[in-house]
């Protein structure tokens, strides 16, 4: 059976059930409304892949009737823990709780999408092995998605089995008294962040509050009323995408500082049901550098940023939160490591391919909790790094097995204006839902992604993921040098040199020859339009390639000028920039379709730049 996750163990046994029109839905007489609501999500399942609606009742012998599915209460089974028995006569889901009850109920979906109306028998003994099983997705870096777009990524979260999101927000919450901060962002509201919580409890997923709280405030930092409170001062620099991923801090020398947190803070943690909180408290680039600089040199930057993490914590545990923060400016000093409340989790982010154990070993030598936090490998690109991404999360998973770590938390970063689609971060969370729950799945890429395709995708072929990942490697140039070029080519000497010197060693063939390829697999992306019901999620893709496509070509022109000072003969510069036009407003579309407005003008903005530049040549 192709299963994601995949059960620890599962069983062929003899016997074909038939879901016939007369089926019934029976919750035995210990199940409550939460066992309803995964009896209705599999009515729904039901009737949307055979067509019929199933009748759901209560009952205290479910024998009594010829064609049901049972779900039955066992509180003498572990919480996550599910059985579901397929045979002739009946399927029976029995679990000892309601989260239980509805994973059993999300791999019966999965069996009955893969069979239809005849179901292989099958015994199936399920429970995870990470209680924890997280996904962590930016909202904040450009995208504001819709609340309804939230709902749908919870649904597609809970229908892999993952129990808990955080939304990443720097500025795009509406916080009373910094209106200046949000006005042009489109932010989250506090009757959205209620109903969000609300829907996922529904769903047996545990929304996680996660705010920066020290480090990456650009926009809190740059403006009139908080930018005093910003270390290395005053700026009134041109907005950039480069900045605002490397610097504003927070100046840990003014008190004033520790009250904004809090202000902020006392606001945040009322709106959520979860007993956890993440401050972010990562990537203090600018400490001690200026504002700060005396007591850096007094203390040790080191012991400035721990001293100001444990003021925040201590404002958070009055509220009787567990404390999550990101562990890597600790792992840069861990002397200090012990200085932090025992009670506290680090959460161990590394992305790299080629990740090893060192700080996940660190922290468990601490008697730290922990957990390991990789990532979809999209950010900054317009198709997540596939090959990468899966290598990633399978190193950090198995990292955690090995040093007890007690939660993954797959991360989705939206770097440079958040310009990848949603669609392409799918595959790597499936693949880190599918590590979390049963980490002894066999390490074959190949075959996950063949799966994933059939799956999710419903691509019959099993081609989709594999195209993709074909993709992802088209990006010789991607999107973040656009964005550097056009930011800091003509500002930054240092940056403009290193670009440069970038440009100088690529091959002009192989970028003509990846922008190829992407067309290549554009069109292929399209004959698979034919047969895949998930056409939007295939549209998107297109457009994806497309982008790539263009964006190859387009840096071969500028390598062509710039470097070499020649014109391209066969590619003519003012074409090409209507082309990245007519893409821009394609993907405008997509982005209105599932998102708020939020920051698409910072996007336009680029594309703008490059088509003005374009036609000047």
């Amino acid at each position: 059976m192709n299963l994601i996750p995949m059960p620890r163990k599962i069983k062929n046994i003899d016997g074909i059930f038939k879901i016939k029109r007369d089926l019934e839905i029976i919750l035995d007489y210990k199940c409550d409304f939460s066992d309803l609501e995964s009896a209705l999500l599999l009515q729904k399942e039901i009737q949307g892949i055979l067509g019929f609606k199933a009748n759901i009742r209560k009952a205290f012998n479910e024998e009594l009737y010829k064609n049901y599915i049972v779900l039955k209460k066992n509180f003498l089974m572990d919480k996550e823990a599910y059985n579901l028995e397929i045979t002739n006569s009946h399927i029976e889901i029995s679990a000892g709780s309601a989260s239980g009850i509805f994973y059993g109920v999300q791999t019966l979906i999965q069996i009955i999408k893969e069979n239809g109306s005849s179901l292989p028998g099958v015994l199936i003994e399920d429970k995870p092995y990470f209680k924890h099983r997280g996904f962590y997705h930016d909202v904040t870096r450009g995208k504001v998605p819709k609340l309804e777009t939230l709902m749908d990524i919870v649904d597609k979260a809970a229908s892999y089995k993952i129990n808990e999101i955080q939304l990443y927000i720097e500025h795009t919450f509406a916080f009373k008294g910094m209106s200046e901060v949000w006005l042009d962002k489109d932010p989250l509201t506090s009757e959205e962040i209620i109903l969000l919580d609300k829907y996922c409890k529904e769903r047996h997923i545990e929304l996680i509050p996660s705010i920066s709280t020290f480090g990456h405030l650009y926009e809190v930092l740059r403006s009139k009323s908080f930018r005093d409170l910003c270390e290395m001062g005053n700026d009134d620099n041109e907005y950039s995408f480069v900045d605002r991923m490397a610097h504003h801090t927070l100046d840990v020398s003014n008190d004033n500082s520790i009250k904004l947190v809090k202000n902020m803070l006392e606001e945040f943690i009322p709106l959520f049901t979860s007993n956890k909180f993440n401050i972010c408290c990562d990537e203090t680039f600018d400490l001690g550098k200026k504002k700060s600089l005396d007591l850096a040199n007094k203390l040790g930057v080191g012991r400035l940023y721990i001293n100001f993490l444990n003021q925040v914590i201590s404002i958070v545990k009055k509220y009787d939160k567990k404390i999550m923060f990101w562990g890597d400016v600790i792992l840069n000093h861990p002397e200090l490591i012990n200085e932090i409340d025992k009670d506290v989790i680090c959460l161990n982010w590394n992305y790299w391919c080629g990740v090893t154990e060192k700080d996940t070993k660190i922290i468990a030598d601490s008697g730290r909790k922990q957990y390991v936090c990789p990532g979809v490998g999209g950010w900054s690109h317009l198709m997540n790094l596939m090959d990468n991404a899966f290598e990633n999360i399978y190193r950090m998973v198995s990292f955690g097995v090995k040093y007890n770590a007690i939660g993954v938390s797959n991360t989705n970063w939206g770097d440079y204006g958040h310009v990848n689609l949603w669609p392409s971060s799918i595959p790597a969370m499936i693949y880190g839902a599918a590590l979390s729950w049963n980490p002894e799945i066999e390490k074959n890429f190949e075959e996950m992604y063949k799966n994933i395709s059939i799956l999710e995708f419903k691509d019959d072929s099993g081609k989709l993921v594999s195209l993709l990942s074909e993709l992802s490697k088209c990006q010789e140039m991607g999107w973040s040098e656009l964005v550097i070029w056009k930011e800091k080519f003509n500002t930054n000497e240092t940056i403009k040199d290193e670009l440069l010197e970038k440009m100088k060693r690529i091959n002009t063939e192989d970028l003509l020859s990846k922008y190829k390829n992407a067309l290549e697999i554009e069109e292929k992306l399209g004959l698979l339009l034919l047969s895949s019901s998930k056409k939007e999620d295939i549209q998107e893709f297109i457009i994806a390639a497309r982008g790539i496509s263009l964006i190859n070509i387009i840096f071969f022109i500028i390598i062509m000028n710039e470097i070499y000072n020649e014109s391209s003969k066969e590619y003519s510069a003012k074409n090409l920039a209507e082309k990245f036009e007519e893409w821009f407003y394609d993907y405008s579309v997509i982005w209105r379709k599932t998102n708020k407005e939020s920051e698409l003008y910072r996007i336009r903005e680029v594309v703008k730049y490059t088509c003005d530049y374009l036609r000047e040549i």
